[in-house]
């Protein structure tokens, strides 16, 4: 099985922006060997140099992103794909951090659409599902399986 880095980025204290948090948590509480979570919070670009010192074979990002959809809904996108996504918890885009990495590693995020924003330390119920969810389907290294993100597009 590959060895795959888990970005977990978001903030803690915005309700459902908080599902990269929880989603360290849920997978720190039983450490595996192919998966390594690390807990960035609101600054994944403070882990650059970790990632140009030891990279890994697979870098997920796992983050809450607007994307149209119901709460709790999960989706698997490339960077390229993020550029039209609203990633509220961090300021620099992680296309642009990731960009000089994308030949040597493989990289993508995969994003939760959140419910409830505001301050708060809960995730939603969707979020929490979302969370217990997507920690079973990284520890069994099935993340292909998710579903690919489609940009809703009106017919021309």
């Amino acid at each position: 099985m590959k060895k795959i880095v888990v970005w977990c980025v978001g903030n803690p204290l915005m309700r459902d922006d908080g599902v990269g948090p929880a989603l360290f948590s849920e997978l720190a509480s039983e450490p595996m060997e192919h998966l390594e979570p690390v807990d960035c919070e609101t600054t994944p670009e403070n882990w650059i140099a970790r990632l140009r010192q030891s990279p890994p074979e697979v870098l997920l990002v796992a983050d809450a992103a607007d994307m149209g959809l119901p709460g709790g809904s999960i989706r698997k996108m490339s960077l390229a794909d993020t550029g039209n996504i609203s990633f509220s918890s961090h300021g620099i885009p992680l296309s642009l951090i990731l960009e000089p990495f994308r030949k040597e590693i493989e990289i993508a995020v995969i994003a939760v659409q959140p419910l409830e924003r505001g301050f708060g330390e809960e995730l939603s119920p969707a979020a929490a599902e979302a969370v217990r969810r997507l920690s079973q389907i990284l520890r069994s290294g099935r993340f292909e399986e998710l579903e690919c993100y489609q940009e809703k597009r009106s017919p021309r």
